[in-house]
């Protein structure tokens, strides 16, 4: 065997390009899948943010709803006895003597301080002689407030008197000087029992998730108009701000408050978070660089050169001759290749041998399988049976009879080992029974039924025909009248789909001996009897080995029952 040189430099070539090609490939991958894991991981960052925003969310509207109850389920004790609020409230009255309940009145909701927050202020104010007072600590530690923000609290709480009990429930806007406050007020009798807070205050927390370049945080009120917003710059109350809608924008609804939270994370906040996954990413793709360049240093000196030189041997292979010198240190798969090399080429003729010898088998089986086909005594018997008819002018039927035959006869011939359709194959299976009945008339019935779905599912010829032809002979000897049936249809495997044939019949049945047999895969052909049903078992396991299936059974009502199963494949004739 010679091998020209210059067809293995290209084969190292190609060998060198493919590892290339690989190591490309590899690098390519890489990139889409660092830019694909950065995308997810900058949707799980968001994610993750909009967890926590959701907590501080729901955190903001559970302190909401408690000092809601806490100011309404206060403020409507006036009629039940006891209540100390409504005591100390009545003590003011006397304007001598406000210390000591406004002092007791601070003690009851001194807790607020520690279980709100400073920033959340709680407030009384009597309509009666226009007094405000301070009932919670404020950022300064003191019960003395900003006076401006206590007017503008004043001022809206005069607003309030004017508007229906469903908008009063609600938390409202108080703005004084340049900032907003939220604040809510339960009333009774003019008794004015209120909480207010700085919108900065409330979205500080969320600022702090969102922060940067870029990003923001605001409250909205019920129309769209912004309360407060907070940016990389500050705190900002002006309106002048359109809502983007983006992967990185965060809609927050208030459901204890007529407000929602607008954000949008800044993109340096999403790196900031996503630093450690992307000094990864580039740490493994310098080490994934480095390693691509060891291993094509690595496959040029221990494996393309050693490959090189073994093609170069395999150069002096000829007429059965095989030289290997290869030094030592090469590959010991390569020196391995050798023996089996030698070992392939003898097991290689082997087979040859072993191959022409199956086709050759196979081709006697199919030589059998015509012969069986060709028996002169049939044919002779139809031809007289048309002459017959000739004879005593019968026409028509000895015209149907020649038509049947000849159909009948260029179907034997034209298949002896192509696959044909199953539509060809019953077709060809009616045509021998309408012969039979023309010639035995009522001595059997017959019927054919094939699933559209099936019809051109591809077969092995005569499959269906042997079988039904030795329950058409095996019906002439008995005295009673039987059914003969075949029916083909499609069936669901977890292989795949296949075909149903069932032929059957209302005879005897098989006898036990031939039965056990053929359930046992054992040959019954003896004597020259049963040698068509032996070679067409033969020719199905051929064909289609473990795919197919072939059961034989006897039915407890009567009669033989072959079950053919095989894979579905379309015919192309």
């Amino acid at each position: 065997m010679h091998i020209p040189k210059h067809r293995t430099r290209r084969t190292l070539a190609y060998q060198v390009k493919m590892v290339l090609v690989v190591l490309v490939t590899v690098l390519v991958i890489y990139t889409m899948g660092s830019i694909y894991l950065l995308q997810k991981e900058s949707e799980r960052t968001v994610q993750e943010i909009d967890q926590l925003t959701e907590l501080y969310t729901n955190e903001l509207d559970s302190g909401f709803l408690r000092i809601s109850r806490k100011l309404f389920s206060t403020i409507m004790e006036r009629n039940q006895p006891g209540s100390e609020f409504w005591n100390y409230v009545e003590m003011m009255t006397d304007e001598s003597y406000v210390e000591y309940p406004i002092k007791e009145l601070r003690e009851m909701f001194f807790s607020g301080t520690w279980e709100y927050g400073e920033e959340y202020v709680f407030f009384l104010y009597l309509d009666k002689g226009q007094q405000f007072y301070q009932l919670s600590l404020g950022p300064d530690a003191l019960y003395t407030g900003d006076k401006e923000v206590e007017q503008a609290v004043i001022d809206r709480i005069a607003d309030l008197k004017d508007i229906p009990y469903s908008v009063k429930k609600k938390w409202t806007i108080v703005s004084s000087g340049d900032r907003n406050y939220i604040c809510k007020v339960a009333q009774n009798q003019g008794v004015y029992l209120g909480c207010y807070v700085n919108v900065e205050s409330i979205l500080e927390p969320f600022s702090n998730v969102i922060m940067g370049d870029g990003g923001y945080v605001r409250l909205v009120d019920e129309n769209d108009e912004s309360v407060g917003m907070i940016t990389a710059q500050g705190i900002s109350y002006t309106n002048e701000f359109q809502y983007e809608s983006s992967r990185y924008a965060i809609l927050k609804q208030l459901s204890q408050a007529p407000f929602s939270i607008e954000m949008k994370i800044s993109g340096d906040r999403i790196l900031d978070v996503m630093v450690g996954s992307i000094i990864i990413l580039i740490a493994l793709a310098a080490i994934l660089i480095l390693a691509d360049a060891l291993i094509l240093i690595y496959l040029r000196r221990n494996i393309l050169m050693p490959v090189k030189r073994f093609t170069q041997n395999l150069e002096k292979y000829d007429d059965g001759n095989y030289v290997f010198s290869l030094t030592e240190g090469n590959l010991l798969e390569l020196e391995q290749i050798d023996d089996k090399f030698k070992h392939m080429i003898h097991q290689i003729r082997k087979l040859k041998i072993t191959l022409y010898e199956q086709e050759l088998e196979k081709q006697k089986v199919e030589m059998d399988y015509l012969k069986l086909q060709i028996r002169p005594h049939f044919y002779l018997n139809c031809l007289n049976f048309i002459y017959s008819m000739i004879d005593f002018g019968e026409y028509d039927h000895a015209r149907q009879m020649s038509k049947i035959t000849a159909d009948y006869l260029s179907y034997i011939f034209r298949n002896t080992s192509e696959m044909v359709s199953v539509s060809a194959e019953t077709e060809h299976c009616q045509n021998y029974l309408k012969i039979l009945l023309l010639r035995y008339p009522n001595r059997f019935d017959y019927y054919v039924e094939v699933h559209e779905e099936v019809q051109d599912a591809s077969i092995l010829p005569f499959l269906i025909q042997v079988f039904v032809e030795n329950t058409a002979q095996h019906a002439l000897t008995l005295e009673e009248k039987i059914l003969i049936s075949v029916t083909v249809y499609p069936e669901d495997r977890e292989e795949g789909k296949y075909v149903n044939i069932y032929i059957s019949d209302t005879g005897k049945g098989f006898p036990e001996p031939i039965l056990r047999k053929l359930q046992q895969g054992e040959g019954i052909s003896e004597k020259g009897k049963h040698v068509g049903i032996t070679n067409c078992v033969n020719r199905f396991r051929r064909y289609y080995g473990e795919k197919g299936e072939i059961n034989f059974d006897n039915s407890p009502l009567g009669g033989a029952i072959v079950d053919i199963h095989i894979p579905y494949s379309k015919y192309k004739g």
